[in-house]
């Protein structure tokens, strides 16, 4: 999952000739907060409405002062929690891809990268999910996946979020099947604390409340 194959490359930039008018017009037209400026496939700029405001309708992009002292950008061959990572840290809804060079290649939108980890770390797959709250120092996927296997089972996606205020760790497992008995069984006899379970009943309800979880913890 590098960046590479997922940037979008019908979002035009603004180039620094455009007005204040004209980048209003183009956001809106897109439906978009922010937008690359963009000169000889050099990225100059971040244009969103913040820095607009203030603004006279004819004033060209380019008098514009920096969006950040150092443009948040990822490499074409960084992978995909690279680039959320910087999202999330700089609250941006998208990202500039440019080569080592520095030449402009396209962007990666925050919104295209979260459906593309959900649809490969399985969220829409059938089956159920398992919480755990686990200390760090004892948290071991392989443990947990040699518990799950032994029953009759796998594991076929994995989130872990920090619990804030808490020293524990949230680890929600997706699991390929519907029948948790004995996992559950099994998993509280090896000391681990099960602090939710969604069994396909469940999960069809539960599956949008997930999701949106998700996308709080990374402020998105």
């Amino acid at each position: 999952m590098i960046a590479e194959a997922h940037l979008t490359t019908i979002l035009e930039p603004l180039e620094p000739s455009d007005t204040v008018k004209d980048a209003y017009d183009k956001l809106s037209e897109l439906h978009v907060e922010l937008l690359p400026l963009v000169k000889n496939y050099q990225l100059l700029n971040y244009i969103g409405y913040a820095q607009l405001e203030n603004r006279a309708l004819t004033d060209k992009l380019s008098e514009i002062p920096l969006y950040h002292t150092i443009l948040p950008t990822i490499l074409p061959e960084q992978h995909l929690f690279d680039a959320l990572k910087q999202l999330k840290f700089l609250q941006l809804p998208m990202l500039a891809v440019q080569t080592e060079l520095g030449q402009y290649i396209g962007i990666l939108k925050t919104s295209d990268i979260v459906n593309i980890l959900s649809k490969s770390l399985s969220i829409g797959a059938a089956g159920s999910i398992i919480v755990l709250q686990v200390l760090p120092k004892d948290y071991s996927l392989s443990d947990i996946a040699r518990i799950v296997e032994y029953n009759d089972a796998k594991i076929i996606g994995v989130f872990v979020f920090e619990i804030e205020g808490k020293s524990e760790l949230e680890v929600h497992l997706k699991l390929n099947t519907t029948i948790l008995k004995n996992i559950l069984a099994t998993l509280e006899r090896y000391n681990y604390k099960v602090r939710q379970y969604f069994s396909r009943e469940d999960l069809i309800d539960d599956l949008d409340s997930r999701y949106e979880s998700l996308m709080k913890f990374l402020d998105l």
